[in-house]
Order: structure tokens, then sequence, then C-alpha cells
């Protein structure tokens, strides 16, 4: 559940080992590119919809299969049986629910080596907190793309698209992450910062691998396949962009919170870097007709005593923030507020993902 149904998302992923195996089969020399492919992951099936409410998908942006309509395209992406079969080469396929199999995983490992890794809405870590707490606070922390504090949002004015798609689930979590004392680290990485993070699509897409309807060409499915993929699961973000009238570039929010969970792993290596948390307080609306999925921060910059908050029948104690002041414990969720140069990470995408040195964006 996401940027389409689960069903359709699930599949997206054998997609991509298929092309993946497509492109070794033409071009072996570049296997070294590819360093854990065939190692066979563990693979799940999230949750179809949200814990509450209606099912919101982004198809509007992505297509109704989540990849701009790829097979219609170019059917010769549709996923054949040997890749999503239960013995294929590429994952190993669970058949229990993700928030199980992320619980599994959280018990076999030593407490405090996994990270999670929400690049959608948070659905089923909420599930697999709620499934058995004790196990779920092995976690090491939590990294969720999501959010939107001081920008518009990207699905209503006011909210982003995985925060929206199921507000109960991130009211959940972070209710949760909030407790004293900390049970578990969770970092935000919100629309603030993700969406200054922008590569222009010429440099996405090369102009000898699609028509001039965008389009990857047949030759270049065949000599090309990652490169004609991409350029054809881009071609209608791009599209719909355009017809807002926005710029031709696009926004790098998941790839920005996977370099962070890569980048700050080891400590050191974290402050070293520049990478940059700030405590921030804010609660999820869940109902809100015009609102729905908003991180709802408190700007009235009042200076209350402490002990005391503002209610519906005026200012009055509140003993649990008494408690935790006297304790001296921070209160809020650490959220991403500096990065080292944005140039490294779009030069780094550019070279891992897209293969074009920053030196020579045609190569």
């Amino acid at each position: 559940m996401g940027n389409t149904t689960v069903e359709k998302a699930y599949n997206n992923v054998f997609k991509v080992y298929q092309v993946i195996q497509e492109h070794l089969d033409v071009h072996p020399e570049d296997v070294y590119r590819f360093p854990n492919f065939g190692h066979r992951p563990l693979f799940a099936k999230g949750a179809k919809g949200p814990l509450q409410g209606e099912m919101n998908l982004a198809e509007y942006f992505h297509g109704p299969d989540g990849l701009s309509d790829i097979s219609s395209a170019h059917p010769q992406y549709d996923t054949r049986f040997e890749v999503w079969s239960p013995d294929n080469p590429y994952l190993n396929i669970s058949i229990k629910p993700a928030h199980e199999v992320i619980l599994e995983v959280l018990e076999r490992e030593p407490a405090g080596t996994v990270t999670l890794l929400a690049c959608g809405p948070l659905t089923n870590v909420s599930q697999a907190l709620s499934t058995s707490p004790d196990i779920f606070l092995r976690v090491a922390r939590v990294i969720s793309m999501g959010g939107a504090l001081d920008v518009p949002g990207n699905t209503s004015a006011t909210s982003e698209f995985n925060f929206f798609a199921d507000p109960y689930a991130v009211r959940h979590v972070l209710e949760e992450a909030q407790r004293i004392p900390k049970p578990f680290d969770f970092v935000l990485v919100p629309l603030d910062i993700t969406s200054q993070h922008t590569i222009v699509f010429d440099r996405l897409i090369p102009r000898d691998v699609v028509d001039g309807d965008g389009r990857a060409t047949l030759s270049a499915v065949k000599e090309k396949p990652i490169e004609a993929f991409i350029s054809t699961l881009l071609r209608r973000p791009r599209k719909v962009l355009h017809e807002l009238g926005l710029t031709d570039d696009f926004e790098m929010h998941d790839p920005l919170a996977a370099w962070y969970a890569i980048r700050s792993a080891p400590t050191s290596l974290w402050k070293e870097e520049g990478w940059k948390t700030i405590k921030r307080k804010f609660v999820i609306e869940t109902i809100g007709e015009y609102t729905k999925g908003m991180c709802v921060v408190d700007r009235r910059g009042s200076k209350e005593e402490v002990g005391t908050k503002r209610a519906v029948q005026g200012i009055v104690i509140d003993h649990e923030r008494e408690e935790e002041v006297a304790r001296g414990d921070e209160h809020g969720v650490d959220v991403l507020l500096r990065w080292p140069d944005a140039k490294i990470f779009i030069d780094e995408m550019m070279k891992r993902v897209f293969w074009y040195s920053p030196s020579n964006p045609a190569s």
C-alpha cells in the first residue's frame, strides 16, 4: 500500500529484479555493480490498507501500477513466472505478512542492531509494534520518510503522502516513540529537507533511450534495459509535474532517507559528515476534512509555566509533563535538520543508480 495497491507494488519488486537480470544478460561485465544480486533477501507482502479510514493511493502521479503503467507501454516488462515463483533465484519469499517478518528479524538479530527504514506509510511498523511491543523494542531505530512540518504538503495543502495515507499508524508509532523513558529511536526525514534535493529530468532520462513522446525505444529496451526501464517509469511523474506548472525536476524523497540510513549508521561518520537532527514536538491530524495527515505544530510561541498546558478550559496542570521535566528528559521527535553538501548526495545518486559520472553526464 502506497503509490499503488500492495499487490501491484509487490509485483513491481519482481519487475526490478527481472530488469537487472536482463541487463546482466546483455552486459555481464556490469555484474560488479550489483554485489548483492542473487543473495535472496527476505521478501514479504505488507498491509493491504491503512489501520483505519479509506485507502488513498498516488496512482494519479505514479500510474495505475505505480510504475507509470509501464506494462501497457512495454508489455515485455510483464513479470515472467520464473521470476516470482517460490524457488526464484532472487528473493526469499515469505508467506507471512510483513509485520510478522519484521518481528522475526528483530528477534533473530542482536538487540539494537536493526534499523527499520520506512519509505511508505507506517502501517507495517505500527502493526509490528502492536503485535509484540517487547520484541519490537529490540530495534535500534526507525527512520521514516514522511510528514511536512514547515512546508506545504505534496498530497494536500498540509499533508505529505505517506502520513496522509495512514495517519493513524503515524500517530501510534510517534506516541510510542515519545514515551518516557524513550523506548526506541525514531528519526523523521520530512518534505522540509527532501524537497530540497532535486535532479532535473534531463539528467535522469538519457535522450538516446527515449523517443519524441518520452517512451523508451525498442532498441534501448533490448540494449539498455535498466536505463529504458527508469526512463519509462519517470515519464508520468514528469508529465504530471509539467501539467501542474512545476519545475522540470524530480524530488529525491525516499533516496535521501535511504542515504541518511546508510551514512548515519556509523556514529563517527554521521558526526563527521555534518548530519544533524533536532527535536520537534507535533501531533498528527487523523480525520480533518482538509488536514488529514497534517503535522500539527504548536506555533503559538507562548511561555506557559513548566507543568502547565493550554486546554479548552484554559491553562491546566499537566502532571505527566511535570514528571518529564523533573527527570530532565527531552521530549519530541528527532527530525533531520541538516545534511552534508547536497551536491555530494546528488552526484552519488547519479553514479550509483543512474551510472552517470558528474563530470560526464552523457556517459
